[in-house]
């Protein structure tokens, strides 16, 4: 068969037509595709680039709006403590009733709280007084506390603490014990309230409902008090009957005594002992320059009784100091006025009272400006005087 060179043009053409074909399909248009995709990932990353651009520009914008909110965070966490412990309200109720004045004269606890502040002796004086009286306590709705946690989420967790008090005032102070829950530092709410005004006598008295909120998570750091000194009363008015009650009177001589003087002083910086020992064989004596805990413990009952004492790590060496006495036990803390030179000395004290008497402190010429005596902790029936 022959081929003339018209058939031969046409078969090269489809050859060529064949060849452009495959290289299209196999070359051409994946290098197409491949060509569109970082096209797409260019302009993706130009975006992203203005975008970043236009973050940076703004850095200094976004940062002080970070530190803003962190700020409003703070404050708005500031407002809340992270627990609502017991101690924190009795610290509410006595300011409250020192700054405004105001008398929350009904305010009494239910049998939970009262066994924690309530020695054993006095729990069975006051049992023998309300058998003696038929006034066993009916009504423990005087005040009605009641506690509610709710999960927020991101382990926080919202605790609020809803309690019903009774309360007498003047008018003004009422008004001004109104502001003063506004202006607390910790949040709550007086949420429902019953006020009668007496005129004759310029005095409100009635009830209100406090709620007081907390807020406690992983982040939030466990809440301490820091316990000033507060007399305290008792759990009956009819104490006095069972022999508990005493009257702390300002001329009785101290039993036992606590010294703090300045450094450079003749005498040692830190002694506690037994008063008007001329042997001082109960003594227990540091001349450190520095803030130290003194703790001293009461024990005993029916008259005899024992005393220990510790400065810091030192203990007194000898067996506790032994006394006998009627009534009250008077503890005198007997500081004085700092020195112009470093002066460090100062304690904070723990007065321990497991006997079925009432210790009375009182604390003595101190610095007026910087106090060197902090009372830290208070364990038993334990009154300032």
């Amino acid at each position: 068969m022959t081929i003339n060179s018209r058939e031969i043009k046409l078969i090269l053409f489809l050859i060529i037509i064949v060849i452009g074909a495959l290289s299209f399909f196999l070359y051409i248009q994946p290098t197409l595709e491949e060509s569109r995709v970082i096209e797409d990932e260019i302009a993706a990353l130009t975006t992203r680039k203005e975008q970043l651009t236009r973050w940076a520009a703004d850095a200094n914008g976004y940062r002080e709006e970070i530190e803003a909110t962190v700020e409003k965070e703070q404050e708005f966490f500031s407002r809340y403590p992270t627990e609502l412990l017991q101690e924190d309200s009795l610290l509410f109720m006595a300011e409250a009733e020192r700054v405004v004045p105001i008398g929350l004269y009904q305010v009494g606890f239910g049998e939970d709280v009262a066994a924690q502040i309530t020695s054993e002796a006095e729990a069975q004086a006051i049992e023998e007084v309300e058998e003696a009286t038929g006034m066993e306590d009916s009504t423990p709705e005087v005040i009605r506390d009641t506690t509610e946690t709710t999960s927020l989420g991101n382990g926080l967790q919202s605790i609020t603490t809803t309690t019903r008090f009774t309360f007498t005032a003047r008018y003004d102070d009422f008004k001004e014990f109104l502001e003063y829950i506004l202006t607390y530092k910790d949040r709550m709410v007086i949420y429902d309230i019953s006020v009668s005004y007496g005129s004759d006598m310029d005095l409100v008295s009635g009830n209100f409902t406090l709620n007081q909120y907390a807020l406690t998570g992983p982040d939030r750091d466990p809440l301490t008090v820091t316990r000033p000194s507060i007399s305290q009363g008792t759990t009956n008015i009819f104490m006095s009957a069972a022999g508990n009650a005493g009257t702390a009177s300002e001329a009785a001589p101290a039993d036992f005594f606590i010294m703090l003087s300045p450094p450079e002083a003749a005498t040692e910086a830190k002694i506690v002992g037994r008063a008007n020992d001329a042997s001082q064989d109960s003594y227990l004596i540091n001349d450190d320059n520095s803030e130290q805990e003194i703790t001293v413990t009461f024990e005993g009952e029916d008259g005899s009784y024992t005393a220990d004492y510790s400065i810091g790590r030192e203990s007194y060496e000898g067996e506790p100091i032994e006394f006998s006495k009627t009534g009250p036990i008077y503890l005198d803390i007997r500081s004085s006025p700092r020195a112009e030179d470093r002066d460090d000395v100062a304690t904070s004290l723990n007065i321990v009272n497991r006997t079925d008497q009432t210790v009375f402190y009182s604390i003595l010429n101190d610095d007026e400006e910087d106090s060197r005596v902090n009372i830290m902790g208070i364990t038993g029936a334990v009154m300032a005087r």
